[in-house]
């Protein structure tokens, strides 16, 4: 049995003796395909669709499953069609450029779609009643996630198993389907995590595709094969964010939501991962945190010929919070009040329900983080400040001097999906040792994000924290790590373990091993679709505040403060709590302010700017202290800074914009379009 840790370790740093390299085969376009491939020698093989004995596809959980391997049509240009494995990594490039994929044009696949409606409360009288009405369209773009290490998979036969050693926030999910692959059972496949950069829910679906497809290579040839896609390839064909447009039509009477018509259209390209759990988080989300009185929601998923999309931290709810923040403010502004004020007289209070019928059971504490993020910035004074400036500027007709802006921003963070797999559930097990020490067995992902669990296990079994060690082999099927699921219910097993095993320390000898276990519940009905009614019961709260500078002659935007205050319960590591969310932070700022994929070819990649060395500002945090349970609070810069961005450069530039990231190229065609009055 193979009991090498590979927790530190890249996949494109490991090396299995005597085994194969691989490249990926790849359709050039869409379309019928036919693969034409020379004799090989016998240390060279070409796997196929056709050598798959098993199931050839993924769950993905959208509208259909992902091929392993394209068979007789192509969906979109660059999906995977073989695997060629060769000993020799140098030669091995050399054999895939002599092998063609011809591609015959197909018009037969026709793409799908899939549909949501939820309405709620009298609109139509709403609209009628209404003494203001306020649209926007907002659209984000897609967006590539740019992971810190590439993603891959080993896969070794051992005896009458497998071993895949790959970098996944969903180990389970990677067992399940090698085995449906190789036809076998999932007990005779053991998954082992390999260190993982920050992945931003990037590792969840694509781990398992490349452990299938290098699983396929190495039932074929007998020996450990590795893959690992290069950065070009990351790029181009990886899932990236999907396109969302919504359009927000809100009825306003008395300066108040009446009624709010949403409607979203989000492309998910060819086999979207989480597509229904994605367009019903960013249906949820468009509506914020605030009483809209009616609510009409209609969303459609669509299908295109383009690489697959994915979650892209947060499951969507980053673009729903945009669109409803930067509406939100859009709405102050037309009734010439402080957009923090506003938020404060119609966000959603304690016994109010989401739309989703979740029930606000704490008392959230909005008003609160909304005075303590405007107190941090100074907002109120600076907001109207800029705002006597604005207008003085459009009255004097001039933009020589830098122009300055301040947005904010509400959001809230749950703590599970929606939709769950079936089965699924989480357990940990530990193990109070007769050393002192502790071993503590999960197979979430992401095992380096455990450092909390560590201080409060330590503290509990009175340890240091040294002695606690948490690695995989639980055997349990549980669900991806995402949406801050280990902190929130993995931490929380880990607890009671230890809390277990301490009462149970006065009267029974070590070793004791204790297990506890998590499922998952489906007691509410979301567009008539079973859900689990824990997903947003005990959200994490936050607000952020941004505030911009331009320079109309340098045209460059300079990020003057990025603030932030965050409800995330009880917070057992302030510190990383603290670092990791100003790093998001910057992230969030990062795909705000530059990064945007026009199309997903190679050509996009040396325009692709993530570093944001010239946007670095500082950020300011502060925590609203509380003795509840952790909650999840990891994505909420991703739905928080981008729209307190946007409105403040709206602001600066007194132009709504709308769009997400924002690039310099459409501050330019704003600015250009006022100067000559077309705006």
């Amino acid at each position: 049995m193979d009991t090498t840790d590979y927790t530190d370790t890249f996949v494109d740093d490991i090396f299995p003796r005597n085994g194969v390299f691989s490249v990926t085969i790849r359709a050039p376009a869409a379309g019928i395909i036919r693969i034409n491939a020379p004799k090989f020698p016998n240390t060279v093989a070409l796997v196929s669709a056709a050598d798959i004995r098993g199931k050839n596809a993924v769950s993905c959980y959208g509208i259909e499953d992902q091929p392993v391997f394209a068979g007789g049509r192509a969906r979109y240009a660059g999906e995977a069609v073989g695997l060629l494995t060769a000993p020799d990594p140098v030669k091995l490039r050399e054999w895939a450029g002599r092998v063609e994929v011809e591609i015959t044009p197909d018009s037969g696949w026709s793409p799908r779609s899939f549909t949501r409606e939820y309405h709620s409360g009298a609109i139509e009288e709403a609209f009628e009643k209404a003494e203001k009405i306020v649209e926007g369209r907002y659209l984000c773009h897609f967006q590539y996630p740019w992971p810190t290490d590439p993603p891959g998979a080993v896969v070794i036969p051992r005896g009458n198993g497998y071993t895949v050693i790959t970098a996944t926030q969903w180990p389970g999910h990677v067992r399940e389907s090698v085995a449906a692959v190789l036809g076998i059972n999932a007990k005779e496949v053991t998954v082992k995590p390999a260190r993982s950069g920050t992945s931003f829910d990037s590792k969840l679906i694509t781990p398992s595709v490349l452990a299938c497809q290098a699983a396929a290579a190495a039932k074929r040839v007998g020996k450990a094969v590795k893959t690992v896609l290069s950065r070009e390839e990351d790029f181009c064909y990886s899932p990236r964010r999907l396109k969302v447009e919504i359009t927000i039509t809100t009825a306003v009477g008395k300066g108040r939501p009446l009624g709010t018509r949403v409607s979203i259209t989000a492309d998910q390209g060819s086999y979207g991962h989480f597509g229904v759990e994605l367009l019903d988080r960013i249906a949820l989300s468009s509506l914020g945190a605030y009483n809209h009185g009616g609510v009409s929601i209609d969303a459609r998923l669509l299908e295109s010929a383009l690489p697959p999309t994915g979650p892209l931290a947060g499951f969507g709810m980053a673009q729903g919070f945009f669109a409803a923040e930067c509406h939100a403010s859009r709405i102050a502004d037309e009734l010439g009040e402080d957009p923090a004020e506003w938020r404060k007289n119609v966000f959603l209070h304690r016994g109010k329900k989401f739309a989703i019928g979740t029930e606000i059971k704490d008392n959230a504490p909005l008003a609160e983080l909304i005075d303590a993020v405007s107190s941090m910035s100074d907002y109120r004074r600076k907001w109207a400040s800029y705002e006597l400036l604005r207008r003085s500027r459009l009255e004097a007709e001039k933009d020589s001097e830098t122009l300055r802006g301040i947005g904010i921003s509400l959001a809230y963070q749950g703590n599970t999906l929606l939709y769950p797999p079936e089965g699924e559930k989480y357990g940990v097990e530990a193990t109070f040792n007769k050393d002192g020490s502790v071993d503590i067995k999960t197979d979430s992902g992401c095992l380096n994000a455990f450092s909390p669990a560590k201080i409060e296990a330590a503290k509990i079994l009175g340890v240091s924290e040294d002695k606690i060690r948490i690695s995989g082999g639980s055997g349990i099927n549980q669900g991806p790590a995402c949406l801050s699921r280990n902190t929130v219910i993995v931490t929380r097993l880990i607890e009671r373990c230890c809390t277990a095993i301490q009462k149970q320390h006065f009267r029974d000898p070590l070793p004791i091993t204790v297990r506890r276990f998590y499922r998952n519940s489906r007691g509410l009905a979301w567009n008539k679709t079973p859900c689990d009614d824990n997903a947003f019961s005990t959200p994490g709260w936050g607000s952020a505040v941004v505030e911009v500078s331009f320079d109309p002659v340098a045209f460059i935007p300079g990020i003057r403060g990025i603030w932030l205050a965050v409800d995330g319960g009880s917070i057992i590591d302030e510190k990383r709590a603290r670092a990791a969310l100003t790093s998001l932070s910057r992230q969030a700022l990062s795909g705000a302010a530059r990064e945007k994929v026009a199309a997903p070819d190679s050509a996009a990649l040396d325009s692709y700017l993530p570093a944001i060395d010239d946007l670095a500002a500082p950020v300011y945090l502060d925590f609203l202290w509380s003795d509840s349970a952790p909650r999840g609070i990891g994505e909420l810069p991703f739905s928080l800074i981008p729209a307190a961005y946007t409105q403040a450069l709206s602001q600066a530039l007194h132009h709504p914009f709308e769009s997400y990231p924002l690039t310099q190229r459409e501050i330019f065609n704003a600015l250009a379009a006022r100067e000559t009055g077309n705006q």
